[in-house]
């Protein structure tokens, strides 16, 4: 069949290897909290998608971009003399409602008080484009807790609190579920 003008099928978009962001992880002391409240929630909405696993739980700050090869090194080093010099102090992180967000399938954990997260993403996003980096930041706090085809409204859950004590920068390996941690960097006033 020939394809006319103005009706030939869109182009499927390419799927990087890499995507590089900076983030906050949830505290190794809150993780057993926030596996309980997914379960339950799975559970409680008969969602059958796979989890996201614990070592991968994170709220999306910043994204520097995706990458077909491996993350630029230049680009590494310079986010990482952002992040070295960023002052900021340690603020409580809070999400107490549930939803899919629709199109991506994601089910996440979000909040009503995002002011903290939104400041520090703020404070960052300056310093980033301050150094002429390129960031993309995270339109909604949110941390998502599973892929599922299933959409679910709105709904307020028990609370999950942590206190925000550092923030990481994260080179994903796309569809391997490998998140590798390359800085690490305090919180401190």
């Amino acid at each position: 069949q020939f394809s006319l003008p103005g009706f030939d099928p869109a182009p499927k978009q390419r799927r990087l290897a890499h995507t590089l962001f900076f983030a906050l992880l949830p505290r190794a002391g809150a993780l057993p909290h926030i596996e309980h409240i997914a379960q339950a929630l799975r559970q409680q909405h008969g969602l059958t998608g796979k989890p996201i696993r614990a070592d991968r739980l994170h709220v999306t700050l910043h994204s520097l971009g995706g990458f077909d090869d491996a993350v630029p090194q230049g680009l590494v080093d310079a986010a990482s003399a952002v992040a070295s010099e960023l002052v900021f102090p340690r603020f409580e992180v809070m999400f107490d409602k549930a939803l899919s967000f629709p199109g991506s399938g994601a089910f996440v954990l979000r909040g009503d008080d995002a002011a903290p997260i939104s400041a520090f993403r703020n404070a960052l996003g300056g310093a980033l484009a301050r150094a002429g980096l390129p960031a993309r930041p995270s339109n909604t706090a949110h941390m998502t807790l599973a892929y599922d085809d299933r959409l679910i409204p709105e709904h307020g859950i028990e609370p999950v609190r942590w206190i925000a004590e550092d923030f990481v920068l994260i080179d994903s390996h796309v569809g391997q579920t490998v998140h590798r941690h390359l800085g690490r960097w305090p919180l401190r006033a």
